[in-house]
């Protein structure tokens, strides 16, 4: 009775859902038709109706005023129910911000920023990139001051890059996030538990607490620039500055994610190919998921897939493994390459109807999960390893899977991803710069036999 009422219940909010939409869809369909009537400008729509993409990222994010979207962290779980279009719109306008920024910079002679501080800076809406790209956007979200720029707009800052561009890059975002006030910083974690204990009527009993421990983030800077030639011509630039933006911010990304998956403080580094590279490479800046797996295989954190393409059988060991830490699908997930994702694709178990039902990769083409468990894909799960799970010799060409409980590991922030410009004076540069900077650290509980939430299938063919 009590599922049954359980569904009665989902299928009543899942209508509530459905006429939402439906009366949001009708409400568009009005606006457009009111504008093909000539009852309205799309001007008036887009500035004043309550159902313009830039009023409903307004709504959605729960802010009342365009200056408030640039503070926001658009992939922060609160935000998890906005449509993905929206957090687009959001993160195009602080592009566009930042353009407009770096062009007065390099181009105007406008102020550049100093260490932690972003700079006053005039004129923003003056070039043609402001009047032509930015300035309707302004608008488009309700700004009413006299050519939208209202006074806010040059100092304005767009800082919350970290998690904004994960949108596909999301190994970063599977842990969660922690904000580090100082540096190094400590997170108190808990270390055991206990169980209540029979206490007889008017007896006592003796105190027993659980166990406290601490996880130590020490932030590590990653640093990223983009060259620009002091004959830069404007009528290009805000391309070119968009596009350099991009590519400094997404280099940062990158950077952050080889390090979780194949990062390693030891010395050598565990890969034969890192360690042979500078001291400035990403994988040398902690410990990551594999390092982390291959330390502990006295205590089960490897299964070994003997040479063989995978099967389901290996799978499932990989999640046995973990004992505890396996149990709650929700807080796993399966981290692989594109081989591996196609290799998981031709399971026996998930090919056909009668074996995976619906979802059946016969049918989807996809497969979003494994016995339940998300699969994430990432280009950094190396497939050029040896059977130890390691790099060893160039000619190395066997793959490997992670298994995750996420909720034993932490990402820790001590500075979000900053993007200035800043001129590079030495000769014979005399160049501009569009560099990115970020500072945090990653940091799982210390794994052992008493936890295994990591494990590592190796040795795949």
């Amino acid at each position: 009775m009590e599922l049954e009422e359980l569904e009665k219940q989902s299928k009543a909010i899942e209508d509530r859902l459905d006429s939402i939409e439906k009366n949001l869809k009708q409400k568009d369909e009005d606006a457009i038709n009111a504008i093909a009537k000539g009852g309205a400008s799309v001007g008036a729509v887009k500035t004043g109706g309550i159902n313009s993409d830039e009023q409903r990222a307004l709504r959605y994010f729960g802010v009342p005023h365009v200056k408030d979207l640039l503070h926001i962290n658009t992939m922060a779980p609160k935000y998890s129910r906005v449509p993905e279009e929206l957090k687009h719109l959001v993160l195009d306008l602080k592009k566009d911000v930042d353009v407009c920024r770096m062009t007065q910079q390099i181009l105007h002679g406008e102020p550049l920023d100093r260490d932690e501080r972003q700079s006053h800076v005039k004129g923003m809406l003056d070039s043609y990139y402001g009047k032509n790209v930015l300035a309707p956007k302004l608008k488009a979200f309700g700004s009413t001051t006299p050519g939208a720029g209202d006074e806010w707009v040059p100092t304005a800052l767009s800082t919350q890059y970290i998690e904004e561009y994960e949108l596909e890059r999301k190994v970063a975002q599977l842990f969660r996030q922690v904000n580090m006030p100082s540096n190094p910083y400590d997170l108190p974690v808990q270390a055991g538990t206990t169980k209540a204990r029979i206490q007889a009527e008017s007896g006592s009993l003796s105190g027993s607490n659980f166990g406290t421990s601490k996880i130590q983030f020490s932030a590590t800077k990653l640093t990223e620039f983009y060259p620009l030639s002091e004959e830069l011509n404007e009528d290009s630039a805000p391309d070119i500055l968009g596009l350099a933006r991009s590519e400094v911010v997404e280099s940062e990304i990158r950077a952050v994610e080889a390090a979780i998956l194949n990062g390693d403080t030891t010395g050598p580094h565990m890969d034969a190919d890192i360690a042979a590279g500078g001291a400035d490479l990403s994988e040398k800046a902690w410990k990551g998921l594999r390092k982390l797996a291959l330390e502990n295989s006295a205590n089960g954190s490897l299964v070994d897939f003997l040479g063989a393409a995978p099967t389901i059988t290996k799978y499932r060991a990989m999640r046995q493994a973990m004992g505890k830490f396996g149990v709650n699908a929700r807080e796993l997930c399966w981290l692989v390459s594109t081989k591996g994702y196609n290799q998981m694709l031709a399971l026996d178990e998930v090919t056909t109807v009668e074996k995976f039902g619906p979802m059946a990769t016969i049918l989807q083409g996809a497969l979003a999960a494994l016995d339940g468990i998300p699969i994430v894909i990432s280009e950094y799960m190396r497939d050029d390893l040896d059977a130890t799970g390691v790099n060893i010799l160039p000619g190395d060409a066997l793959s490997s899977a992670m298994l995750v409980n996420h909720r034993r590991a932490f990402f820790g922030v001590r500075r979000p991803i900053r993007v200035k410009a800043v001129m590079n004076p030495t000769p014979p540069n005399d160049e501009w710069l569009v560099a990115a900077w970020w500072r945090g650290d990653f940091q799982a509980h210390a794994q052992s036999a008493s936890e295994v939430s990591i494990v590592l299938g190796h040795n795949i063919a």
